[in-house]
C-alpha cells in the first residue's frame, strides 16, 4: 500500500514540475562507394536537465514517440563522437552485433567502425478509449454526455472489442463496414459530415442559425447519399462474401499487390474478383472473358506497380494484358471505359436498359473487349497501329511467339504474322504521324523476303505496304488469306484510316 500511496504523489508533484530537458543530435554520413544508397543518419540524445523526471524516477518515462516519422529510428540515449562538416573517416564493420554502440571513431580520428542492428517493422497500436475519445474531441464528434455511449455502441455492435490495456481492436464486421463504406462514399467513415452537423447545432444554440433550416439540409444530405448507397450496395455485398468466404472458396494466390506487395487471392465469384486480406480490399475483375496469371511483368502506370495478368475474350480468343487496380480506379484521361456504352436506340430505351441492368454485375459490365482504354498505358506501349475498322487500336498479343499476331482493342479481329516470323519487338520509337509504336521483326534462316535475305527489319505496320501483303485476317467467324491492303479479300488498306498511300515506313 505504501508503494502505491508513494507513486501517487510522486505522479502528482512530477505533473506540476519542470519539463525534462534533452539534447538531440543528427549527424549525416554519406559513403561515396554506395552512390545514392550510401546516405545514412546517426542520432542520439543527453539528458541536460532531468526535470519531474528526478521524481518519478523512470529514466525512460516518455521514451516511446507516436510522431517519429515512418522510416526513422528512434534516438538512443547516448553520447555521440565530435563530428566537423567535411570530416573523411575509414569505415569498416566491427563484425559485432551486441555492441551498443553503431559508430566508434577510433583515437586517431581516421577510422570508424559500424555494427548493424536489426530492427523489424511493426504496425502502429490500437488506440485505447482515452485516445479515442480526445481523437473525437478533435474532430468536434458528439459531446461528454453522449462520447461514451458511440464507444459502448461500437463494443456492443462488435464493430470493436476491448482488449487488455483498455485498447480497441477493431472485428472483421467493423473493417469490412469501413472498408465498404469507404468503396461506396468515403465520406461515411470521414469525421467530416458528422463533425460539420455537429458545428450546425451548436450554430443553433448561439444563434447562428435556424433549427428547420439546418434540419432540412441534414435531411437532404443524408437521403441523397442513402439513396446513392442502395444504388451501390452490390460493391458491399462482394467485399461481404470476400471477407467471410470458406477457407476452401478463397482460391490460391494469384497476382501481387502493387501496394502492399502481398498475393492477392483469386475468388472465381461471380463476379470474379482478387481480394487483398491484409487491407481487406477487393479488385473485381472484367465478366465474360477467362482470368490468367502473367507472370513477371508489373503495370507501368506511375504509382501502381500491380503485377499484371492476362484477359482471354472471344472465339478464337483474343488476349490483352490486364492490371487489376487501374481497371478498377481508371484515369479519365485515358478515355471512354470499354462496356460503358450507354446510348440507346431510339423507341427501344426501357428493353436496353432492362438488357444491361441483367449484364452489369457488382458494378462492371460484361466487357468483350480490351479491359483497358486505348490511351492507357499499359495499351499504348504495345499499340502498333489503328484499326481502321474500328475506333480502337491493334496491340501486340501478349501472349508473343511462336505464332506471332496483332489483336483490335475494339473488334473481334486477329491480325496473323507470316509464319517466317521468328521474333516480333515493340520498340520505344514512334511514328511521328500517327503516334503508334515501330516494331523490329525478325525473320527465320532462310525465310525472309528482305532483299539479300536480310534477317532483321524496322517497320511501321500502319504503313508498311510489304508487310501488310504477308499477314493473314481473322475477322470475327470468317478467315481472311487476302492481303491487308487492296487486292482479294478484305483488304483492310482501302477502308477507313488505310495507311498506305505511299508512305512507306520500312527501314530494311
Amino acid at each position: 500500500m505504501a508503494r502505491v500511496y508513494d507513486l501517487v504523489t510522486r505522479h502528482f508533484i512530477a505533473s506540476v514540475s519542470h519539463d525534462a530537458k534533452w539534447r538531440s543530435t543528427t549527424v549525416k554520413i554519406s559513403i561515396e562507394e554506395l552512390g545514392e544508397k550510401g546516405d545514412f543518419t546517426i542520432r542520439g540524445k543527453t539528458l541536460i536537465s532531468p526535470g519531474f523526471l528526478a521524481i518519478m524516477l523512470h529514466k525512460q518515462y516518455g521514451d516511446e514517440r507516436e510522431d517519429v516519422p515512418f522510416g526513422e529510428e528512434e534516438e538512443e540515449e547516448k553520447d555521440l563522437p565530435e563530428f566537423k562538416e567535411g570530416d573523411m573517416y575509414g569505415l569498416f564493420f566491427s563484425g559485432s552485433k551486441k555492441s551498443g554502440n553503431k559508430v566508434s571513431v577510433a583515437p586517431a580520428g581516421k577510422f570508424c567502425t559500424l555494427d548493424i542492428k536489426e530492427k523489424m517493422t511493426t504496425p502502429p497500436t490500437y488506440l485505447t478509449e482515452s485516445e479515442l475519445i480526445s481523437r473525437m474531441e478533435k474532430h468536434g464528434i458528439g459531446t461528454d454526455a453522449s462520447i461514451s455511449t458511440h464507444i459502448e455502441n461500437i463494443i456492443k455492435r462488435y464493430y470493436v472489442e476491448l482488449i487488455p490495456g483498455r485498447k480497441l481492436k477493431p472485428t472483421k464486421l467493423g473493417l469490412v463496414l469501413a472498408q465498404g463504406y469507404h468503396l461506396i462514399d468515403n465520406s461515411l467513415v470521414l469525421p467530416t459530415i458528422r463533425s460539420d452537423i455537429e458545428g450546425q447545432c451548436n450554430n443553433i444554440a448561439k444563434g447562428l442559425a435556424e433549427r428547420d433550416d439546418v434540419v432540412r439540409k441534414a435531411i437532404d444530405l443524408f437521403s441523397a447519399k442513402f439513396n446513392y448507397f442502395v444504388d451501390n450496395i452490390s460493391k458491399m455485398d462482394v467485399l461481404f462474401g470476400s471477407s467471410f468466404a470458406k477457407l476452401q472458396d478463397v482460391g490460391k494466390p494469384f497476382t501481387r499487390c502493387g501496394f502492399t506487395r502481398r498475393y492477392l487471392q483469386f475468388i472465381t465469384g461471380p463476379p470474379p474478383r482478387l481480394y487483398n486480406k491484409t487491407t481487406e480490399t477487393v479488385y473485381v475483375l472484367p465478366i465474360g472473358g477467362e482470368i490468367k496469371q502473367w507472370t513477371g511483368r508489373n503495370c507501368p502506370v506511375e504509382g501502381c506497380n500491380f503485377e499484371l495478368c492476362l484477359y482471354s475474350v472471344g472465339a478464337p480468343p483474343r488476349t490483352f494484358p490486364l492490371c487489376p487496380n487501374c481497371f478498377n480506379n481508371p484515369d479519365p484521361e485515358w478515355g471512354k471505359l470499354p462496356g460503358e456504352d450507354t446510348t440507346t436506340t431510339p423507341g427501344d430505351e426501357e428493353d436496353e436498359n432492362k438488357e444491361r441492368n441483367i449484364r452489369r454485375m457488382a458494378g462492371k459490365n460484361m466487357i468483350r473487349e480490351c479491359p483497358h482504354p486505348d490511351k492507357m498505358p499499359l495499351i499504348e506501349e504495345m499499340t502498333v497501329s489503328p484499326d481502321p475498322e474500328s475506333n480502337g487500336v491493334l496491340i501486340l498479343d501478349p501472349h508473343l511467339g511462336p505464332k506471332w499476331r496483332l489483336v483490335s482493342t475494339r473488334e473481334p479481329t486477329i491480325v496473323h504474322m507470316p509464319k517466317s516470323v521468328e521474333k516480333v519487338t515493340v520498340l520505344n520509337a514512334k511514328d511521328e504521324v500517327l503516334g503508334c509504336r515501330m516494331m523490329s521483326i525478325e525473320f527465320k534462316e532462310g525465310e525472309s523476303p528482305l532483299e539479300g535475305g536480310k534477317k532483321k527489319y524496322t517497320s511501321c505496320f500502319a504503313n508498311d505496304e510489304m508487310l501488310q501483303g504477308l499477314v493473314r485476317i481473322h475477322h470475327g467467324d470468317e478467315r481472311m488469306k487476302a492481303s491487308y491492303r487492296g487486292g482479294r479479300g478484305r483488304g483492310r488498306g482501302g477502308g477507313r484510316g488505310g495507311r498506305g498511300g505511299g508512305r512507306g515506313r520500312g527501314r530494311r
